[in-house]
């Protein structure tokens, strides 16, 4: 004869994996009614956001209309000792008759040293620069941060015999005054 009842352990297992199914279907309620609320937030906030976007440009063609635009006479500010003191440091070589060409580095960091020391050459980052260029150079900096080693080498067999080469690996233009000031010394 057949056994027509399952055993009770399956009854037992069965029972747990519907609690858990009604355990998970709750939190899957709780989670949607979460989300729901999360967007319809989301959707007032955008409402809010076009609603104040037009404010602005409501505003904004209100004072084009009524009120032409006046400078503010400014007044003239005195330098703070710190930026007084980067105006000194930012000219210290001027006075020098040496002259200073710089090899390698960023764009952004020639730039940089051109913006702090006028007088100083820059040749560039490229192998096939101009020769001419380094004609007379007393002091060659090179930042090999950014530079080919042919460009390196290049540079030093065309400065003149005499000529101080500095190899710095350094974007700090405080350090690069620093390491000239030592060669001068």
């Amino acid at each position: 004869m057949a056994q027509t009842k399952p055993p009770k352990s399956a009854l037992k297992r069965l029972a747990e994996l519907e609690t858990i199914c009604a355990d998970l279907e709750n939190q899957l309620a709780v989670l949607q009614a979460e989300r729901d609320s999360y967007r319809e937030k989301y959707e007032d906030i955008l409402v809010e956001n076009i609603r104040l976007q037009e404010k602005l440009t409501e505003v904004r063609e209100r004072l084009r209309k009524h009120e032409p635009l006046v400078e503010k006479p400014v007044a003239e500010e005195v330098p703070t000792e710190e930026e007084a003191q980067v105006e000194e440091d930012s000219d210290c070589f001027a006075d020098l008759p040496l002259k200073v060409a710089v090899i390698g580095g960023t764009e952004a960091w020639q730039a940089k040293v051109v913006a702090r020391h006028p007088g100083f050459k820059i040749i560039g980052s490229n192998k096939n620069f101009d020769r001419d260029k380094l004609a007379g150079t007393d002091i060659l900096v090179i930042n090999t941060n950014a530079v080919s080693h042919a460009c390196t080498q290049k540079a030093k067999s065309e400065v003149s015999k005499g000529a101080e080469v500095l190899s710095i690996s350094t974007n700090n233009l405080d350090i690069l005054d620093q390491k000239i000031n030592a060669l001068l010394l």
